[in-house]
């Protein structure tokens, strides 16, 4: 499920006409375009620049390595009963993913590009700002996403109600 709303919500076309579409939204919309920008990657460096190019790209690749890698950890830490614990574990890991991944990618970014590349987003002056806004966007995501994640984790370890366990007989002899 990440890797395919990575892939189908961040791809250049698609994000290009949601943010256009989120663009005079009310503040309501506003979670919504979090949810739909971060995730966002770009294949023309020409038409973005090569610092949103590198920063996005990066980005995209680093939250859904560490997401990946770390949720396939999460069946050892928590047993199937507990669908509490598995939502927290989902929600954090997320959330965590996100915020490595934006920091990592900015840092990446603003250390191998030059600093007239840089400069209209990081700005000389302040540079922690932009920093700074990269921790609140990455938590916000993380923690948007990983909502929606965790429920629906939660809800495919959920066994039905009404049904009944296999019994495992013993197979015969005969």
């Amino acid at each position: 499920m990440l890797l395919g709303y990575v892939l189908l919500v961040g791809n250049p076309w698609l994000n290009r006409d949601l943010q256009i579409a989120l663009s005079d939204a009310e503040s309501a919309f506003r979670v919504a375009g979090v949810l739909l920008s971060y995730p966002s990657w770009h294949v023309d460096v020409d038409r973005v620049g090569p610092f949103l190019f590198w920063y996005a790209n990066v980005r995209a690749l680093l939250f859904v390595a560490l997401a990946v890698a770390g949720l396939a950890r999460v069946p050892r830490w928590v047993s199937e009963k507990e669908g509490a614990g598995l939502f927290v574990i989902t929600v954090g890991l997320t959330t965590l993913s996100a915020m490595i991944a934006g920091l990592g990618s900015s840092v990446i970014a603003v250390s191998l590009l030059d600093s007239r590349e840089t400069m209209p987003y990081v700005g000389l002056g302040q540079p922690e700002e932009f920093f700074l806004g990269q921790v609140g966007a990455s938590a916000t995501f993380g923690v948007l996403f990983g909502l929606v994640l965790g429920a629906v984790v939660v809800m495919q370890r959920r066994a039905p109600a009404g049904a009944k366990r296999r019994v495992n007989t013993p197979k015969s002899f005969w």
